[in-house]
């Protein structure tokens, strides 16, 4: 898509796209064993298109108004929404069935045993293995001087494991995705899960590079419930100078 534009035109043509994560380490582990994409689709345009400006007339009297990035994402004509196949980690809903195929489709990446398509398993294991403090109820931001001090496990493998799922993830949406993948559809929460834990765990690293992808969050879903817009550059309480 490079071809013929020049650099601003490039940086313009991907503005809101969620980056793309060259798959390294354990992404490639991950690639290497995953047996398909996820499947994904764009639902019916006749009922199923995201209006923007329609969404955010409603919050334009809020106090304080859009901000920057909001006001950007309103301007964008009507987009078509995207709905993903979802791979369900067992739990106590799933049936006996349910539970033996998926430890059928179960192989071994980084040492441990998961679907390579459930997406929710690599959000779990970055978190688990990051162990940052404020997952604790006990949390106390009073006690957080730092970044660093949020860190209580090992943040690189953390990120190695969101980065896999990303990366996963990545074979299943078209590239660049300008689309909606709405949140409200139970089967998209996996990836905005996947997508906020990495960013999450990146802006303890790099915050300019994160802000990129959760500025892509609201991008690919203005309703924002995962609540990217807070660390997105433009948004309405982050300090970081918007690119657009």
């Amino acid at each position: 898509m490079s071809v013929g534009l020049g650099p601003k035109q490039q940086k313009a043509a991907l503005e809101g796209v969620m980056p793309w994560l060259t798959p390294q380490g354990l992404a490639v582990e991950a690639l290497v064993k995953l047996d398909r994409p996820l499947l994904a689709w764009m639902q019916d345009p006749e009922f199923h298109t995201f209006d923007s400006a329609a969404h955010y007339t409603e919050y334009r009297d809020e106090p304080g108004g859009l901000s920057h990035l909001e006001r950007k994402i309103a301007k964008l004509p009507p987009r078509p929404q995207w709905e993903m196949e979802r791979v369900w980690t067992p739990d106590e809903e799933t049936d006996e069935a349910y539970d033996a195929a998926y430890a059928n489709g179960c192989v071994t990446i980084g040492g441990r045993r998961l679907h390579p398509r459930d997406l929710d398993a690599y959000t779990t294991i970055a978190y688990e293995l990051a162990d940052l403090a404020d997952q604790d109820e006990e949390f106390d931001p009073n006690d957080v001087e730092r970044d660093a001090d949020l860190v209580c496990g090992d943040l690189d493998a953390g990120l190695s494991w969101a980065a896999a799922g990303v990366c996963v993830l990545q074979q299943s949406l078209p590239y660049p995705f300008r689309d909606v993948l709405p949140y409200g559809e139970i089967n998209n929460r996996p990836a905005h899960r996947l997508v906020y834990a990495y960013a999450s765990l990146l802006q303890l690293k790099a915050p300019r590079r994160a802000a990129a992808w959760f500025t892509a969050m609201v991008y690919f879903s203005p309703m924002d419930n995962m609540g990217a817009r807070f660390h997105a550059s433009g948004g309405p309480t982050d300090g970081l100078p918007f690119s657009g």
